[in-house]
């Protein structure tokens, strides 16, 4: 009896791992189809994919939000939007083919046999089966084709508007940019640039990102950056908190009242270069009391200056705005552009340090018309897949691709993303 009744243990602990298992990792089995329509079969393959993995993140984990306008007890507006939180953690093809037209296609809408050969190849789909595993980690990164290259991040000059107050501070702008790109680089983001330019900041009256068309397209060009980073130290202040008939003592005795408290405030912007906007803002600030003047021999970024009250604060502020940033761009899908092409080879924007490597695809996308704008502010261009480029060889600065398939003809300065 003993036996089975540790026998029936066992297999209940193996049934409960078995389901703690099935919950973490849940996998759907999904068809994308892509119609041929006098597209290349490697394009709609392409398409394929990408409606497949689309459908399965719709499986899982969907929020429903919906917006309803009633008048007179009649529904006037409704409006319902579906969105998913849940991520592709891998995914495998099955099976994959382009599928004839099923019987109820061949007729037109009054019943007739369609024989028109092209109008035949119109109805012609191709289908992608797939096992797409998800995962609800908020801070997974969805397993997408193209998705282990890192967007470039451009990291501007530190500004502030207390220059007052930071004059107990050596090298404390450039020391802290510089220390901004060595904890991201540590962090594990190396697709990094340090600028050498004026920082697209106004700090004269509202503190705010510059997007000015110029200024935005001078980074872009000069770096090849798809986002650029603003920090903004908001205030150094310092103050005694200690009684103020102790104060009045040490005045009288022409004794030198020395700050002990100091309010450090930092913010930082991230804007996306190629859509010319501010995409993520967020303000760190700490209180200090104890020995908060700094002192010129002990610079920015330095040992010393690490160990003093006010620098260990600083080690902190820094570790938090890295990992937010960190962790807002990780994830972002690369985007770079077409610069040149050579004899049938496509030139690209894009370094090694992206992680990209030779036998990466990436697609193609056609801006479309003139920049959209409203109320004279432009929201941007309307973009359409052209096609999918294949990367044959990296440089320091460039990349070399060859083409996949197109469904337009791929030209310079068209848009080249990772998904």
């Amino acid at each position: 009896m003993k036996r089975w009744g540790r026998l029936a243990q066992a297999v209940c602990l193996a049934l409960g791992l078995i389901a703690s298992i099935g919950a973490q990792a849940k996998c759907v089995v999904v068809t994308g189809v892509a119609t041929l329509d006098g597209k290349p079969e490697a394009f709609a393959r392409q398409m394929a994919i990408r409606d497949a993995l689309k459908q399965a993140t719709m499986m899982s984990n969907v929020k429903i939000s919906s917006n309803q306008r009633v008048e007179n007890y009649q529904l006037k507006y409704d409006r319902t939007r579906f969105s998913s939180q849940s991520k592709v953690k891998d995914y495998l093809i099955v099976e994959e083919g382009v599928e004839p037209p099923r019987f109820d296609d061949l007729f037109d809408q009054d019943g007739n046999e369609i024989r028109d050969p092209k109008e035949l190849e119109k109805l012609k789909l191709y289908q992608v089966k797939m096992e797409v595993c998800l995962t609800e980690d908020p801070q997974a990164c969805s397993k997408t084709p193209g998705n282990h290259l890192q967007a470039k991040l451009a990291v501007a000059p530190v500004v502030t508007t207390d220059e007052y107050e930071a004059r107990d501070i050596r090298r404390l702008l450039p020391g802290y940019q510089q220390e901004i790109v060595r904890r991201l680089r540590e962090a594990g983001y190396q697709n990094l640039e340090q600028l050498d330019m004026a920082a697209p900041i106004d700090t004269r009256g509202v503190v705010r990102p510059n997007l000015d068309r110029e200024r935005i397209e001078a980074i872009r060009e000069r770096t090849g950056a798809q986002y650029v980073m603003l920090t903004v130290i908001r205030s150094l202040s310092r103050g005694n908190n200690d009684p103020g008939i102790w104060n009045d003592i040490k005045r009288e005795y022409n004794l030198e009242v020395k700050p002990n408290t100091r309010f450090i405030e930092v913010e930082t912007y991230l804007v996306d270069l190629v859509a010319r906007k501010q995409v993520w803002q967020k303000r760190h600030g700490f209180n200090i009391e104890g020995d908060v003047t700094v002192g010129r021999d002990k610079p920015f970024g330095t040992s010393a200056f690490f160990n003093t009250d006010t620098g260990m604060v600083f080690h902190r502020l820094l570790h938090e705005q890295v990992q937010d940033v960190y962790h807002e761009v990780k994830c972002k899908p690369l985007t770079s552009r077409i610069i040149d092409i050579r004899d049938d080879q496509y030139v690209l924007f894009l370094s090694s340090e992206s992680g990209a490597q030779p036998g990466d695809q990436l697609s193609v996308y056609r801006l479309v018309g003139r920049p959209i704008r409203y109320q004279g502010i432009e929201l941007g261009t309307d973009t359409q897949p052209a096609g999918f480029i294949e990367i044959q060889r990296i440089q320091s600065r460039f990349a070399i691709a060859k083409l996949v398939s197109e469904e337009e003809r791929i030209q310079i300065g068209d848009l080249v993303k990772s998904w």
